[in-house]
């Protein structure tokens, strides 16, 4: 290649932009260049590729109209090709200048405008193929070098401080890249459709996936040049959030509203921690609304709405005032009565009757009396407790061993004011693992038999039975649940990751099967063909090209081949009466017959079989010449073989004939682009209940992958497959509330902050 000052083209391009150009930092000048000379490289790669790729497929072309089309079409892209690669080089520098001058997310803004407003714009034939194309090759690189983008749009972002880098404005960015070509193509070449795909398919494999040497040098010189050298996760510049790299626009655009919903419910599952405190000054204060109002004056709201929060009114007895230690003495004694009673019975909150019966216990016509401020930590503890029983997050299972925790709790909270403000106090932290260990508790099976269940249980004995003052003991037990949770995590990563991999290699087999069996239908839905010809391309070829996907993709030249060979095989089936048909036919018979013997050498291994399928199609082929035209049976596609390509006859019935199954996918039609965003914006790691209709139990299990954007695996506590379902399926799920999503934060903080803020509303 000639150096970079020999090469007309690129400088010139950068110079020629008709806008005028606001100085970018020298750093992105910098990286701008080693990306425009990279890119050039890689187009060269290209259009070499596709000179190989047309002379190729014009030797294999089973029509002369088709030969034509492709000789006529290297002809074009050798003559243009560098009108091409200008136009490209011109349109990622604008990219760059729209970037600096603020111009890319204005741009944005008026295409979401467009979108948005009024009806959407339907987009026909030749364009839509385009914008399939484009989103599909955006989607897979991203995919590809998710980090690498992520990092890069951060970076950027922090370089460019009066403007917003992301996905969509980053003019290094797939989407960016691949429009900048399609541009070009569309303005330089003169080629039909099918030329453009092609093309764009080699754009994709030569230009696209070779970037990750791109995005390793522009970090590089923004990490040399002191830019954010560590990436921190999740950091948003103000309103810039959205820099995710992998997302993937091969979906439906949903409205704002939704797409803001589908966010914050992304968001949700995956918000930082909480760091709860409240002091005994503030909750006094907090209190006071609450004493005012004197009891069930709490309406909620949201998901807990239809619950209230009653104020017990201790400080007002008519009885002496006790002291807070002495109502924890009289808690320790009752301690293990009411651990007893809480383990034969079903979750309740018991904080408040416990407390009466203990201050009523000396004169149950005057009650004692309690201080203002235990009175405020008591109720505060029993609405705690009131939130734990009303948390669709918790297991029952979970929800009653930490009830038994109602009374130590309580004593803690009396005796240590740290307890409100310090988050790593022991009784906090043991009740937040209890939650955490639990969360995955598979209820439709024997508990009993569950090791880290049990060794739950044996802790909360542990606690009722030996906590008197000293909170070691919450320290201990919760050491020893956190110990069985790591061993128990260390090895579920290990089963996850397995299980993962192995469902990544059915969903390539899938895929491959999908393609290849879409491939076959493509060229013999209409063709009539000899019963062994029909029976061998939808059998045993189907079967090369599945090993052809698997091996080398489907935008391989092995796989052209492989596809191309039924076309082949198709035109000699037909019956040629011209002279020149005639010759080609002669000419191509045996070549068709190696080609058909290297295919099957690929996907058979035992050579007597392989040898008995050549011979079988050989004795076709000669027989097509031989045998007269009107003793051969020739037929279309059977019932079966449809089938085997994965079609069948889809005919409407009535509401009332389908099947529970039927009903439910033509309810798909019904689903929400709400749910589909969420659907395809939640993340990996996410723990969810789900309604398992196969068995019609609730299943708790985690999110462990999506395979190729459209296949979600999701595994149980020990990294075991559970479900899987398509995208469409989970969004469908989830919109009829079949799928809940689990907030999985520290339990404490969270309902803490739950009750606050209700407490805050009600005052």
């Amino acid at each position: 290649m000639a150096p970079n000052n020999q090469r007309p083209g690129i400088h010139e391009v950068q110079r020629s932009s008709a806008r005028p150009r606001v100085a970018p930092p020298r750093v992105l000048d910098h990286i701008q260049n080693i990306a425009l000379d990279n890119a050039v490289q890689l187009l060269d790669h290209m259009f070499s590729a596709a000179d190989d790729l047309f002379y190729d497929l014009s030797k294999r072309a089973s029509t002369n109209n088709e030969e034509n089309l492709y000789f006529e079409s290297m002809r074009e892209i050798r003559i243009k090709k560098q009108g091409v690669a200008n136009e490209f080089l011109r349109a990622l520098t604008n990219e760059f200048n729209d970037l600096v001058t603020g111009q890319s997310q204005a741009k944005l803004n008026r295409t979401d405008g467009d979108i948005t407003s009024g009806s959407l714009s339907i987009v026909e034939g030749d364009d839509l193929e385009i914008e399939l194309a484009l989103n599909n090759m955006t989607g897979r690189t991203r995919e590809i070098y998710k980090e690498e983008l992520y990092e890069l749009a951060i970076r950027l972002d922090h370089l460019l401080l009066q403007v917003t880098v992301n996905e969509n404005t980053n003019p290094l960015d797939p989407q960016q890249v691949g429009q900048a070509f399609i541009s070009a193509c569309l303005k330089q070449l003169n080629v039909g459709i099918k030329i453009r795909l092609i093309l764009f398919k080699l754009f994709e494999k030569h230009v696209l996936k070779q970037l990750g040497h791109i995005y390793t040098d522009a970090n590089q010189v923004l990490i040399d040049s002191g830019i954010l050298p560590k990436v921190p996760r999740n950091l948003n510049k103000g309103e810039s959030g959205g820099h995710s790299a992998s997302a993937q626009p091969e979906a439906p655009q949903a409205n704002p509203q939704a797409q803001q919903h589908a966010n914050a419910e992304a968001q949700r599952v995956s918000a930082p921690q909480i760091n709860f405190t409240l002091d005994i000054n503030s909750l006094n204060t907090l209190m006071s609304a609450a004493r005012a109002s004197q009891a069930n004056m709490f309406a909620t709201t949201g998901q807990n709405s239809g619950s209230n929060y009653t104020y017990y009114l201790y400080s007002s007895n008519p009885g002496p005032a006790m002291a807070a230690m002495e109502l924890s003495s009289l808690l320790t004694k009752s301690q293990p009565v009411i651990d007893r009673q809480l383990t034969t019975r079903k979750p309740t909150n018991v904080v408040s009757d416990v407390v009466n019966q203990l201050l009523s216990k000396r004169d149950p016509k005057a009650p004692q009396a309690l201080d203002q401020t235990s009175e405020d930590v008591i109720n505060l503890v029993a609405m705690f407790f009131d939130n734990i029983l009303e948390d669709d997050n918790l297991p029952i299972a979970i929800q009653s061993l930490i009830c038994r925790l109602q009374i130590p709790v309580l004593k803690v909270a009396l005796r240590d004011q740290n307890f409100l403000t310090n988050s790593e106090h022991p009784a906090r932290k043991l009740i937040n693992t209890i939650t955490e260990a639990g969360l995955g508790l598979d209820e439709s099976k024997p508990l009993e038999r569950d090791p880290l269940y049990r060794k739950i249980v044996d802790g909360v004995q542990t606690v009722n039975r030996l906590f008197k003052v000293d909170t070691c003991v919450f320290t201990e037990v919760n050491n020893d649940i956190e110990e069985m949770v790591k061993k128990e995590a260390s090895r579920a990563r290990v089963v996850e990751k397995r299980t993962t991999q192995a469902e990544a290699g059915k969903n390539r087999i899938k895929l491959a099967r999908a393609a290849a069996q879409s491939a076959l239908y493509d060229k013999m839905r209409d063709a009539t063909l000899p019963d062994v010809v029909s029976s061998f391309l939808t059998n045993t070829w189907l079967q090369v090209l599945i090993i052809t996907y698997l091996k080398h993709g489907q935008g391989s030249s092995d796989w052209i081949e492989m596809e191309q060979l039924v076309a082949d095989v198709i035109w000699l089936c037909k019956q040629h009466t011209d002279e020149r048909s005639r010759q080609r036919k002669t000419r191509l018979q045996p070549d068709i017959l190696q080609r058909i013997e290297t295919g099957l050498a690929a996907a058979i291994d035992a050579e007597d079989t392989r040898q008995q399928k050549i011979a079988e199609i050989e004795r076709a082929v000669v027989a097509l010449d031989s045998a007269p035209a009107e003793k051969l049976h020739y037929r279309t596609l059977d019932e079966q073989q449809r089938i085997t390509l994965g079609k069948t006859a889809n005919e409407e019935k009535a509401w009332e004939d389908m099947s529970a199954l039927e009903r439910q996918q033509s309810k798909y039609q019904e689903l929400s682009s709400k749910y589909y965003q969420i659907a395809k914006n939640i993340p990996e790691g996410t723990w969810l209940n789900y309604f398992d209709e196969e068995t019609g139990r609730q299943l708790r299990c985690k999110l462990s992958a999506k395979l190729d954007s459209d296949s979600y695996i999701f595994v149980n506590r020990l990294g075991l497959k559970a479900l899987e379902k398509s995208r469409r399926q989970f969004a469908y799920d989830m919109q009829f509330n079949k799928a809940k999503t689990l907030d999985v934060r520290p339990i404490f903080e969270r309902v803490m902050e739950s009750v606050v803020s209700r407490l805050k509303q009600a005052a």
